[in-house]
């Protein structure tokens, strides 16, 4: 358990919550005996764990957006993903696919659905949290939030970052995936994209690159916000304009000097690569307030 050290009145609870094996997460509240509505984090691509943190970086993006929504009357709960658990259950990489994200994501809503305490459910994903959070959603949540999502496949993608980046190698991986999606399998890709098409992790991508979030999102019939910030180095703007096309109804927010994590920057790459292990940086108070008026309206 966490402790905190609080001023002259508490200001939020924090609990942990356990849902099954795989979901163990923690669950922050007003310090109010008010009912609120609940917002449900889904996290990014890797081990993230529900500080928002992986084994190599502490920004603590999760754990401070979470304090500061409990400030405005927002219930919280973001959870390890499973892979976190993988060791202890004698699970190995080939055998987690991306559905598995998606089947937590839904077992965590039924959870606190039947809790009843809650006047709303919400779901707010983030970078590739934001495809799983809307495919758990769908008939089941009262409204979607997507921070820094894409809008196009995965496979599409990493091909245009790719040609963008090591321009030549695109091809290779145009191949590999189309392998993928046919026959299950890639090979005969450059080595160069080993990290992509790895043996181990083929299963995962082919059960990822199925989904497409354009299509998923117009799919939803609640409210729906998508933000995304216009210093964002791992996904382009272009992405959440994408995912408003493809649900016109939706908010869209550009958060000016925002980077994928949530914080402002003012200078250029290198700041902005240093700020996921700084984890000094508050959030940008464009994302409260704007997650708290669509929370409340």
């Amino acid at each position: 358990m966490s402790t905190f050290c609080f001023g002259q009145e508490k200001e939020f609870n924090s609990a942990i919550v356990k849902v099954n094996k795989y979901i163990e997460g923690s669950l922050v509240t007003p310090y109010s005996d008010q009912e609120v509505s609940l917002l449900i984090f889904v996290m990014d691509a890797g081990a993230i764990n529900r500080d928002g943190n992986d084994r190599m970086s502490k920004n603590d993006t999760f754990k401070k957006l979470s304090y500061e929504l409990a400030k405005k009357g927002i219930a919280s709960y973001s959870y390890d993903k499973r892979l976190f658990k993988m060791d202890g259950l004698g699970i190995r990489e080939h055998e987690i696919s991306i559905d598995h994200f998606i089947e937590d994501a839904k077992s965590v809503i039924s959870y606190f659905k039947k809790n009843k305490n809650y006047t709303k459910i919400i779901i707010l994903g983030h970078g590739q949290g934001s495809l799983i959070g809307m495919l758990a959603a769908k008939n089941n949540a009262d409204g979607f939030i997507s921070i820094a999502g894409n809008g196009k496949s995965i496979d599409q993608v990493i091909v245009e970052q790719i040609s963008k980046q090591a321009p030549g190698l695109d091809k290779s991986a145009s191949i590999a995936f189309k392998q993928l999606r046919e026959n299950g399998r890639a090979t005969g890709y450059e080595p160069a994209l080993e990290s992509i098409f790895r043996y181990d992790l083929q299963p995962f991508m082919k059960s990822w690159v199925k989904y497409d979030p354009s299509q998923e999102i117009s799919k939803l019939e609640m409210p729906i916000l998508i933000l995304h910030g216009d210093k964002d180095i791992q996904v382009e703007v272009a992405q959440a304009e994408k995912l408003k096309e493809s649900a016109p109804q939706a908010e869209l927010m550009i958060i000016n000097n925002m980077n994928h994590i949530l914080r402002e920057i003012k200078g250029g790459r290198l700041e902005n690569q240093k700020s996921y292990n700084e984890s000094w940086r508050k959030i940008m108070p464009e994302v409260l307030s704007s997650i708290a008026n669509f929370v409340n309206q």
